[in-house]
């Protein structure tokens, strides 16, 4: 039953609201490329990639997104007390949390130690990253697991972006956190705002390209991840909120050296740099 009102919810609107711009660009050049159960129709924008739901998923009864979260296995749930001593003791080695590779991958990238995470749940990341000797400050608008991190953990999480006020950042760094963003041209914005010159957005998210890959992936998106995210979106999106694209990858392993160059199911790890200047949608 935890999650029955807020389907009951996104079916009703699927039914009477629409979707009339783009995410990023704002744009209406979109269409239909595919519906799921019957009523909900997933767009793909033809100016800049994006695919997105239609609609985009609104709860207007309480908070039944985090709902459908937690009831479609997200890793949201917080330790008990002996897991999470255990943990800390090791760096989370061994644990569905160890983040190594990535905090490895960040530092291969030698863009410097000042850390923005966008997305920071109850601070697992936030803690590795500042045990490997980043100055990290983290972001998550869920109220119960900020407190667990801040508490337990002893990082530095807020609520939103508009509670950072800090700038220079060396790298925001951001994993299956975007795909969530209603308005994703508003947080490029918001990164490129807060990032040193040349700094470093490290993105992770679920690699959705129903064109390259087709219906198999058509799990991912719905109303916990209204967008789907490919590489042709990034190529696009990325000059012209202010990034010039490092490289694509399938792996933090592969971390700065091996790019992608076949598109598949997965996860999608894209970085960039903060450029001088925005390129223009006609460019």
């Amino acid at each position: 039953m935890s999650n029955l009102l807020p389907r009951i919810e996104f079916g009703l609107q699927s039914l009477v609201r629409r979707q009339r711009d783009c995410p990023f660009c704002h744009g209406r050049d979109h269409r239909v490329v595919a519906r799921k159960h019957g009523v909900l129709r997933i767009r793909r924008c033809a100016a800049c990639s994006l695919y997105f739901t239609d609609p985009i998923y609104k709860s207007f009864v309480g908070d039944l997104y985090g709902a459908i979260y937690r009831a479609e296995g997200s890793t949201t749930k917080v330790p008990d007390g002996g897991t999470l001593a255990a943990w800390k003791a090791t760096q989370f080695a061994g644990s569905d949390k160890h983040c190594a590779e990535q905090i490895q991958a960040l530092g291969r990238l030698g863009a410097g130690r000042r850390l923005l995470e966008v997305g920071s749940s109850w601070g697992y990341f936030l803690y590795q990253a500042q045990g490997a000797g980043f100055a990290a400050i983290g972001v998550e608008p869920g109220t119960p697991r900020r407190a667990f991190g801040v508490r337990e953990l002893g990082v530095d999480i807020r609520p939103s972006l508009d509670d950072v006020p800090e700038t220079g950042f060396d790298v925001v760094y951001c994993a299956h956190t975007l795909e969530h963003i209603g308005d994703v041209g508003e947080f490029f914005g918001e990164c490129h705002r807060r990032l040193k010159d040349g700094g470093l957005l490290a993105i992770e998210v679920p690699h959705f390209d129903l064109e390259a890959m087709g219906a198999d992936v058509l799990p991912i998106i719905g109303a916990v991840h209204p967008l789907g995210l490919s590489r042709p979106f990034f190529r696009t999106a990325l000059p012209r909120s202010g990034f010039a694209c490092i490289g694509m990858f399938d792996a933090w392993t592969a971390v700065p050296a091996s790019p992608m160059t076949t598109t598949r199911e997965g996860n999608l790890i894209v970085v960039a740099r903060k450029s001088a200047h925005k390129v223009s949608p006609s460019t």
